[in-house]
């Protein structure tokens, strides 16, 4: 993963967003397309723009986000904001909580590409349990919930945006996996 995040030009935060953009209204029309295909794009037109971005993002980050705790600290505020229904339905709603969603989201991805590999494996692991486990738990309570959590979307609407979210957390947990594998064992041979 690493090195194909690395060769991201810098066109195509820019382009994705732009499609991102034009579909909005599609993606917003049922919940688990917003909830699974657009707010997980907005969040990697941020890593992207991290990536193409390089290095000097980071280090200007440096002062004020040691080992990237800043950063994660952010962004797990903001996937958790993105996740509660209320919040769905003002930026469906609101233009302007909209957009606030789009830039919180690109943001949080943002600082999270460039904090990531500072961050190391401990806190990687701490903040990816962490999100991963919420987004599960909430994933599942939309699945169950017996009434209307969203007043934009159809009950029904909702097991769908569950499923979403508990399939980005097992795929994030799993893309995770090998890269903390192969640093855990870089650890144990670095020691011995």
């Amino acid at each position: 993963m690493g090195r194909l995040v690395r060769r991201v030009p810098a066109w195509l935060p820019g382009v994705l967003l732009a499609v991102l953009a034009v579909f909005r209204p599609w993606f917003e029309a049922h919940m688990a397309r917003h909830m699974g295909i657009e707010l997980p794009l907005l969040f990697a037109v941020g890593w992207l723009s991290a990536c193409a971005a390089g290095p000097r993002l980071s280090s200007w980050m440096q002062p004020w986000n040691a080992k990237g705790l800043a950063a994660m600290v952010l962004t797990a505020l903001v996937t958790a904001f993105w996740m509660v229904p209320a919040a769905l339905d003002l930026a469906v709603l609101d233009p302007v909580v909209g957009t606030i969603k789009v830039a919180s989201l690109i943001l949080a991805g943002l600082l999270l590409g460039a904090s990531w590999r500072k961050a190391g494996l401990v806190i990687q692991a701490f903040f990816l349990f962490n999100w991963c486990w919420m987004t599960i738990a909430v994933g599942l309570i939309y699945q169950g919930a017996p009434q209307q959590l969203c007043s934009v979307y159809l009950p029904d609407e909702q097991w769908s945006a569950g499923a979403s979210m508990i399939f980005w957390a097992v795929v994030v947990f799993l893309a995770w996996v090998p890269g903390a594998v192969k640093g855990a064992n870089l650890l144990g041979e670095g020691r011995g």
